[in-house]
């Protein structure tokens, strides 16, 4: 076999590509004398298990421009994208993995645990939402790429300085990502465009469980409406930790279904949202979210500042709500229970619901904000139609409760007890 250096220097891919290849069903790398450095994406089998001491750093060479891992797949170009995606050269781009690998050959049970993926961003070509440059096929700047996946563990990991997403999935089912440490600390060219965890369309049963660290966009996004467009059903994310992050969740669909979401024990401070449900894409909206659950939240506003060499280009009043409902959206059922706000940076609505949004079940339980700043702080400001609202055991202090600029057909409101 080829050797394996690990001395940062030596390019290591082939020699761990020989080892994946070996027909063992798991790896497990020594810790490097440096770090391991590769210039090629490792492409891991069905029924393997790739293994790296925890703090063991594999880094992208300069200039390699391609994602660090994937699963193995079958090259079959065909052009499978909605005709809609081709109009823009950015959307074609990312999403250029479903034209370009034969969605015939999925792979299944699929594990890498431990390890600092490093994605050295700053050698890599820019981020092409700002250069557009689409010169190399390959390179969206994602650090993993998992496609037609059944049964992925991801876990005991950390993911450095994506030049976009750190982990990029799509219709992958019966997966698990935990104990994920992100690290970010630069942007190429800006801070902008680095989610955590990125879905695309068609994932289920998955499970988040345990993520922590500073995201210069959503920490955790289920968009529907991209790559291949389909349904995200069942998932549960159980644990988000993070300080001054754009956001915590992002749910998004045009024409697709997004139902059965468990959002659960968020912390943080994030200047854009905490949780939002999103529409984005032009278009009529003919999806729908249903069963989506937010519950054990514990978050606050964040200024719009990135720490270090950068500065946040985005103004103050771009931000929104902490729990934002964008507008020309629809919702089945959507449950918040145990909210609660300490907030003395920016005075957002608490929970918001925009224009021409219908929600057919509003129900929100055992919420808490207390207001630390000189401006007021609506805990719900609807402007959409809301069929059926319960507000129960909410306490906002003096601040108001309700702001109805839309429709709200039946109202129920259990106020918090006063103690005298």
């Amino acid at each position: 076999m080829q050797q394996l250096y690990g001395d940062g220097i030596h390019d290591d891919t082939l020699a761990i590509q020989e080892r994946i290849d070996s027909g063992a069903c798991e790896l497990s790398l020594p810790a490097p004398k440096a770090f391991y450095l590769i210039s090629h994406p490792l492409e891991l089998p069905s029924r393997f298990r790739l293994v790296l001491p925890r703090f063991a750093e594999i880094r992208l060479a300069d200039g390699a421009n391609c994602v660090m891992v994937r699963n193995k797949v079958v090259y079959d170009h065909a052009r499978r994208l909605a005709e809609d995606a081709y109009a823009d050269p950015l959307t074609a781009h990312l999403w250029g993995y479903v034209d370009d690998y034969s969605p015939d050959h999925p792979c299944r049970d699929i594990e890498i645990c431990g390890g600092i993926w490093n994605c050295n961003n700053m050698g890599q070509i820019p981020n092409q939402t700002f250069s557009k440059d689409y010169s190399v096929r390959e390179f969206c700047g994602y650090g993993m790429l998992f496609y037609n996946v059944k049964g992925l563990k991801l876990s005991h990991m950390t993911l450095k300085d994506p030049t976009r997403y750190a982990i990029t999935m799509a219709t992958v089912s019966y997966f698990t990502v935990e104990d994920i440490t992100f690290d970010f600390n630069k942007g190429n060219p800006y801070p902008l465009n680095m989610d955590g965890v990125h879905l695309d369309g068609n994932c289920h049963y998955g499970t988040f469980r345990d993520l922590r660290g500073t995201c210069y966009d959503d920490l955790i996004a289920l968009n529907a409406h991209e790559g291949s467009r389909g349904p995200i059903t069942n998932i549960r994310i159980d644990g988000i930790y993070a300080e001054e992050c754009h956001s915590a969740v992002r749910l998004l669909l045009v024409g697709e279904r997004v139902e059965n979401i468990h959002i659960s024990n968020v912390f943080g401070t994030y200047y854009q949202y905490c949780v939002g449900i999103s529409k984005f894409y032009p278009g009529k909206t003919t999806g729908k979210y249903d069963g989506i659950t937010l519950d054990n939240i514990y978050a606050a506003k964040a200024l719009p500042v990135r720490k270090g060499d950068f500065q946040h280009p985005k103004k103050v009043e771009q931000t929104y709500p902490l729990i934002w409902v964008q507008g020309n959206t629809a919702v089945g059922t959507l449950t918040l229970r145990d909210l609660h706000r300490h907030e003395s940076t920016l005075p957002r609505d608490t929970v918001f619901v925009g224009e021409n949004t219908t929600v057919d079940r509003l129900i929100i339980e055992n919420a808490t904000t207390e207001n630390g700043t000189d401006e007021p702080m609506t805990f719900l400001h609807n402007k959409g139609s809301i069929a059926y609202l319960s507000l129960s055991n909410v306490d906002c202090g003096e601040d108001e409760m309700l702001v109805n600029e839309g429709e709200i057909k039946t109202v129920k409101i259990d106020k918090s007890p006063k103690t005298v």
